[in-house]
């Protein structure tokens, strides 16, 4: 195998040619270091348009991954055994091909302002994890160039889009504006077990309602503040039901109850996640019980045995510490002597 000591900066802070960025801080790298394939242009058996199988196999895999200054970066190692291999990678030696491109698969994002670069127009990528690294031609990360450390140049390339990423992000994430059918039937005061059609018509009923009682300003919000007393009623009892299946479960403690609900509500499933984490709480009382009839139990096993055999095996101390009384009757047994501390 050709390990070149050349870093590929896969990927930075920057905003790509896609027009969405991706915080090194989010990185999740332990999937792509347990394998981290080395493709080249991105082609993989079930992706490559070409029926030259040799575009379709790996040429190799990445070392040294780091995320090091606000870069991904990693070094290639090529397989010398593979012809395609061999032929990329002298043309990485000779400096025609600088350009690396990662495939990272986002798992959250966010769209606030605070968060954006001048130029994004797509959300950013607080968490995010790479499943493949390629050497390309032009990469789409404007910074995604080999880092060449004997001449200690980067050349700098740019790339257009081939795919819609923005559909791409909202076909993954759109679930997260949806709203949970229960809920849903809880607020239009239905059964959760409603069809589509009977919500549907519930809500069309409503919008009825709304219109025809749209002149009267006060009407409406009565029902917009009985909207919102439902999700809070349907919020509270959210909360309620988590902190009291945790107190029955003995994870936390009754006087705790207030300073959790406060916890979930502020921020519900964090709360639930460490809860779900949390050990029942083992009775003090209960250990010391237990601890007991353990040590009653080891001392009427160590009574069956003669003074002689306890001091021949070492058990003789044992029992001291276990129990002085016992311990006094088997040294005279052992010794024929009383005991002197």
């Amino acid at each position: 195998m050709a390990k070149l000591d050349i870093d590929f900066c896969l990927i930075d802070d920057s905003v790509v040619m896609h027009g969405f960025r991706a915080k090194m801080s989010g990185a999740d790298l332990d999937s792509f270091k347990a394998n981290p394939l080395l493709l080249f242009m991105h082609n993989r058996p079930s992706m490559s348009a070409t029926t030259n199988t040799e575009f379709s196999m790996p040429i190799g895999k990445w070392y040294d991954i780091r995320v090091e200054d606000g870069k991904l970066l990693a070094k290639p190692e090529f397989d010398d055994d593979d012809e395609l291999a061999v032929r990329v990678e002298k043309k990485v030696k000779k400096g025609y091909l600088n350009g690396a491109s990662v495939w990272i698969d986002p798992l959250a994002i966010s769209e606030d302002v605070a968060d954006m670069l001048p130029g994004q127009s797509l959300p950013t990528f607080t968490q995010w994890q790479v499943l493949e690294a390629s050497i390309v031609d032009i990469p789409n990360c404007k910074n995604a160039l080999a880092i060449r450390n004997a001449a200690g140049k980067r050349i700098t390339l740019s790339a257009e889009s081939e795919t819609d990423i923005k559909e791409f992000i909202n076909s993954k994430f759109s679930k997260n504006n949806q709203m949970d059918k229960k809920f849903l039937c809880a607020l239009l005061g239905l059964d959760e077990n409603s069809t589509e059609d009977q919500i549907k018509a519930k809500i069309n009923e409503l919008k009825l309602a709304f219109e025809a009682k749209a002149g009267s300003a006060e009407q409406i919000k009565t029902l917009q503040d009985q909207i919102v007393a439902l999700k809070l009623a349907a919020d509270n009892k959210r909360n309620e039901d988590l902190v009291n299946a945790a107190i029955a479960e003995k994870k936390i403690f009754e006087g705790e109850k207030a300073e959790y609900l406060k916890l979930a509500a502020a921020d519900f499933d964090t709360t639930s996640a460490l809860l779900g984490k949390m050990q029942p709480v083992k009775s003090l009382q209960a250990e010391m019980q237990k601890k007991g009839e353990a040590a009653d139990a080891e001392v009427a096993e160590m009574c069956k045995l003669s003074g002689r055999e306890l001091y021949m095996s070492g058990k003789l101390e044992t029992l001291k510490t276990l129990s002085p009384e016992h311990f006094k009757l088997k040294y005279k047994e052992a010794f024929g002597v009383e005991f002197k501390s």
